[in-house]
């Protein structure tokens, strides 16, 4: 019989300390800044811009983010030799990307806010409902793997960590990010907004 302890031991050490370092860095990601942007877009200058709901509300939305992090740590547990980083990317990366994109709809207010993106206008269609998120999740997706991206390079050149430098391997990351994303909206779409009215 497997020992779990032994397992989660052993492939936590199976990867260089720098993807530890990174996998850790994820999870807090999730977990905190999601908080804080919520917080700046409560600053009376930018709170016209998008409404955001009471942090009443945020709390009772925070699973998502919990289970975003759960996710990010869940997959940093397959060995690469079952699963390459670009299917992490796709699988983990995306599915987690899904998660905070629905947290983020749920507390800027997207369905009855009257800031930059509204999905108000869209709910008596589910297919341009679909759409409609698809579009903002590009953008969304975007942002989230650029900043992994981010970290990749930084690592590489102030901790002396030598990454995959030809660019193909940053845009297969992006792209598998991009790719997972859609598809963890999709069964996150389809098991909340599918099968009942969306008003």
């Amino acid at each position: 019989m497997i020992n779990p302890i032994d397992y989660l031991i052993e492939n936590i050490s199976w990867y260089d300390p720098i993807y530890n370092i990174a996998w850790l860095l994820f999870m807090l990601y999730a977990l905190t800044l999601p908080l804080v942007l919520l917080a700046l877009f409560k600053l009376p200058a930018l709170r016209p811009i998008q409404p955001t709901r009471t942090w009443s509300g945020h709390f009772q939305t925070y699973g998502y983010l919990l289970a975003a992090a759960f996710v990010v740590f869940s997959f940093r547990l397959i060995p690469y030799w079952i699963f390459n980083d670009k299917i992490l990317h796709f699988l983990g990366g995306g599915l987690a990307i899904a998660l905070i994109y629905e947290y983020f709809v749920l507390n800027f207010r997207l369905y009855d806010g009257s800031g930059v993106f509204s999905l108000k206008f869209v709910q008596k269609n589910k297919a341009t409902h679909l759409l409609a998120n698809f579009v903002l999740i590009l953008m969304f997706a975007s942002f989230f793997s650029v900043f992994s991206e981010l970290y990749e390079f930084v690592s590489k050149y102030v901790a002396g960590y030598e990454f995959d430098s030809s660019g193909l391997d940053t845009w297969v990351d992006i792209l598998a990010n991009l790719g997972g994303a859609f598809l963890g909206y999709l069964l996150i779409w389809m098991w909340k907004y599918a099968r009942s009215p969306l008003t």
